[in-house]
């Protein structure tokens, strides 16, 4: 058999390790180009003259602020959901631009400063570089985006932003972010086609619907961005007023607050919104701040750190329930088959199995540093360009060229390295040894009660989360429901053998039950399903230590002292990772962020995780000192440190002994003798039975004489 190497060892390492056992999440084979993941956004942004506006406070203007919230998303979005989609349209522009449209598809007015597509560094650089100039010069943007001499109808800017999503690729989520501070651009007084407007707009947002689009309004404070000196205190506190024109668009009213008094003091989401932005908003007592553009910018901020680690699919799989009796008698087919179909009605039978289609979610998942790239500098433009790599076997011994099916994986038995001591295994042999020929699924053996098959210490991997698909197999909710209540009124846990995906070793599992939960006002806490539980195998778990299986209790004085600064050093809100990012991953993604946008690479990471000493000190430290004092005052902490001194080995018991002096005359040979100690050296002595008294110097010379006397009679 000829020897084949690979030309690029590190696709030869990819190639050959493709088929290893490997459990870690981030290597399972994930559709990230697949519809269902992708996010799309549409900024559509009001250019009128009131967005244009200075603030002499911050020197920037409305539109700028919005400008940068997209800047900020898109920058993001790098990072977290490298393939979403975002875009941004300026409508009430003096200037028309619509790049991913037709004329005549469009109305006037709009300008499509980025088209919806996925987000990339040139796009971004170029809205950044937008941003820095107009902080040089803050009627850049004016000068760049005018604004329209005449206010464009709103349901003609709805209409251009339906056009910009539906020209964009599919996607799972579309939302379109509409940013204004004009509250009433079609005043009944004034406009003689407001009426009219008023009711395009709300045939535009059933068209959205229709299509699975969400518009979120970011309204600005119209009274901002005249300055504290040019308004008064009422129109401060006026803010933007929905009931104007937005309210019947966007089904918003300020005055369902009064609804009920405990709404006036607990506000409202808007639809769409979860139970986190709930948590951020509480204390505000006014309702129309969620609809203010600085509040809604920060939980835009807030919503994309939430959403850096996606819960996507892992798996697809069936969920084999049963093997169904044998057929019956030949005489009697037609009524045991009838009697089958009436026994199971929910479930598909596919080769005498009851299974049903579930899909797996992994809750946590570890990030990681993205693969790197090779590039190379292209002569001709200068730009750096992604290397196309290609990998080919040849044959060691005659240099040719070598296909896939030509190269047979071996294993070395023996220690023979011909083709004798080589175990060969077609890729087919291999799958087949490393599954025990089980196709992808999860296979339920039995029940077992939910003490006796779980306990702590069997956790070795984190667990995946199923729930029902009936994609596939239809009826799979239903009796994946059915299932899921039986379990839990019977406090039972299935036992599963699991194998997610080809190439895997099938795993034993178990399958415990999750009951739904749902909050006061109706909001799903937890969602209904089952966990997937990793069992280990025996080697897998270790003994408790000895010294841990009997420990004293401690007394209800130390118990107290214990509990006085745990309590006082206690947070009051539960523990959120997403407050806490990873310092080392974070700094990476900056510096590769600050060198793409030609920025200052941030000196150090902030880590967030390093705990408040100072704060600790401050609050518990005579606490825990106390605690302290409690436990060395016990009685029984003397007695355990006396058991547990053990006594002093002397030196001159632990001796060295040869069998023979090769190792000696070997050292003596290149003059490293010295290089034994004391005791090794007297050891030496003992072995030539010579006088082993004295310092090291003294044995030394003496060894040495003896071994040269020895070489001279022998010579």
């Amino acid at each position: 058999m000829p020897k084949a190497y690979f030309v690029n060892k590190r696709e030869a390492a990819r190639a050959f390790n493709s088929d290893d056992d490997d459990d870690d999440d981030e290597l399972e084979q994930l559709d990230l180009d697949a519809i269902y993941q992708k996010d799309m956004v549409l900024f559509c942004i009001d250019a009128g003259p009131s967005m244009h506006r200075i603030d002499p406070i911050t020197n920037t203007s409305p539109l700028y602020s919005a400008l940068k919230a997209a800047a900020s998303l898109m920058q993001k979005k790098l990072i977290s959901s490298p393939h979403d989609h975002v875009g941004v349209l300026i409508f009430n522009c003096a200037e028309t631009l619509f790049r991913s449209a037709k004329p005549g598809e469009y109305y006037k007015g709009s300008y499509e400063l980025q088209s919806v597509r996925q987000v990339n560094v040139p796009d971004t650089y170029n809205l950044k570089a937008l941003l820095h100039e107009a902080e040089s010069d803050p009627k850049h943007l004016q000068d760049v985006l005018p604004p329209a001499e005449k206010q464009m109808r709103v349901d003609w800017a709805l209409a251009n932003a339906g056009v910009a999503m539906v020209a964009a690729a599919n996607a799972g989520s579309k939302r379109v972010f509409w940013i204004t501070d004009n509250d009433d651009p079609h005043p009944m007084s004034i406009d003689p086609k407001a009426t009219k407007a008023r009711r395009a707009c709300l045939d535009k947002m059933n068209e959205f619907r229709k299509i699975g689009v969400r518009i979120e309004p970011f309204f600005i404070n119209p009274n901002n961005a005249t300055g504290p000196s040019q308004a008064s205190s009422s129109d401060l506190t006026r803010g933007f007023e929905i009931n104007k024109f937005y309210a019947d668009v966007f089904a918003h009213y300020d005055d369902d607050r009064e609804d009920d008094e405990e709404s006036f003091h607990r506000p409202r989401l808007p639809a769409g919104f979860g139970r986190t932005a709930a948590e951020q908003l509480k204390g505000q007592e006014v309702k129309r701040s969620l609809w203010d553009s600085a509040v809604r910018f920060q939980e835009l901020e807030d919503d994309i750190a939430t959403r850096e680690t996606p819960k996507r699919v892992v798996f697809n799989i069936r969920f084999e329930l049963a093997a169904l009796d044998p057929p019956p008698e030949p005489s009697s087919a037609e009524n045991g088959a009838g009697e089958a179909e009436q026994r199971l009605p929910q479930a598909r039978t596919r080769g005498r199995k009851w299974q049903i289609g579930v899909k797996g979610y992994s809750l946590v998942s570890r990030s990681t540093k993205g693969n790197t790239v090779k590039v190379i500098v292209d002569d001709e433009c200068g730009e750096l360009k992604e290397v196309v790599t290609h990998q080919h076997y040849i044959d060691a011994n005659t240099g040719k060229p070598l296909s896939k099916e030509q190269v047979i994986p071996a294993f070395q038995f023996g220690n023979s390295s011909s083709l004798r001591g080589q175990v060969t295994f077609t890729p087919q042999e291999l799958k087949s040894i490393k599954s025990f020929g089980m196709l992808p699924c999860l296979k339920l053996i039995g029940f077992r009660n939910r003490d006796e098959l779980l306990k702590f210490e069997w956790n070795v991997k984190h667990a995946y989360f199923i729930y029902p698909s009936d994609i596939e197999w239809k009826g799979s909710r239903k009796t994946f429901t059915a299932l899921l209540k039986s379990m839990l009124s019977k406090n039972k846990v299935g036992l599963g053998l699991f194998m997610p995906r080809q190439n895997v070793v099938p795993v034993f599992v178990a399958i415990v039950p999750q009951e739904e939960e749902v909050s006061e006002d109706g909001q799903q806490l937890i969602a209904p399903g089952m966990h997937i539980i990793t069992l280990p195998y025996a080697d897998d778990v270790r003994d408790v230590p000895t010294n841990l299986l009997s420990t004293a209790d401690a007394k209800d004085e130390q118990i107290d002292k214990a509990v006085a600064f745990i309590e006082r050093y206690q947070k009051k809100q539960p523990f959120n990772p997403d407050h806490y990012p990873n310092p080392a991953l974070n700094h990476h993604y900056s510096v590769l962020m600050a060198t793409a946008f030609q920025e200052p690479v941030p000196a150090a990471p902030t880590d967030l995780t390093v705990p408040q000493y100072a704060t600790i000190k401050k609050r518990t430290a005579h606490l825990i000192q106390e605690w302290h004092d409690a436990i060395d005052q016990d009685p029984r902490l003397s007695m355990v440190a006396a058991s547990s001194k053990q006594p002093k080995t002397s030196t001159s018991v632990r001796k060295t002994t040869f069998e023979d002096d090769t190792e000696i005359m070997d050292l003596w040979e290149r003059g490293k003798l010295s290089a034994y100690t004391v005791a090794e050296l007297k050891s030496v002595c003992d072995f030539y039975r010579l006088d082993n008294k004295g310092r090291k110097p003294d044995l030394l010379v003496r060894i040495d004489a003896w071994i040269r006397k020895q070489r001279k009679g022998e010579a």
